[in-house]
């Protein structure tokens, strides 16, 4: 017989009380889970969840729109002429921001 053989003797449901033991542990210890409805979780500083814009900021240029990999994002707006700035200047177009809409149920969150 060798040495192994012979643990195996001695020990014989080694695996099956190692099972056992890390489960009563476990059993012990708290739940690492929160109760959602009564206790809401402080979100990390960095995690991705809120989409918002700046509606003053926004140029409607579309690149947010065109870029989504999930087209979520919904933008109108329109062309408001603006008057000159300086006497004898030419009035200018500037785009208006209409609508910016995300359907949620689309998003993946990607940032």
């Amino acid at each position: 017989m060798t040495v192994e053989s012979d643990k195996r003797i001695t020990f014989p449901f080694k695996g099956l009380w190692e099972g056992m033991w890390l489960t009563l542990k476990t059993m012990v210890k708290p739940a690492p889970v929160t109760m959602y409805p009564q206790v809401q979780e402080i979100p990390v500083p960095r995690a991705r969840g809120v989409i918002s814009l700046d509606t003053e900021a926004c140029t409607v240029c579309m690149l947010c729109a065109r870029e989504c990999p999930d087209w979520c994002i919904y933008i109108e707006g329109h062309k408001e002429e603006k008057p000159p700035s300086k006497p004898g200047g030419r009035p200018r177009q500037r785009n208006t921001l209409d609508r910016f809409d995300i359907d949620y149920s689309l998003c993946m969150y990607c940032g």
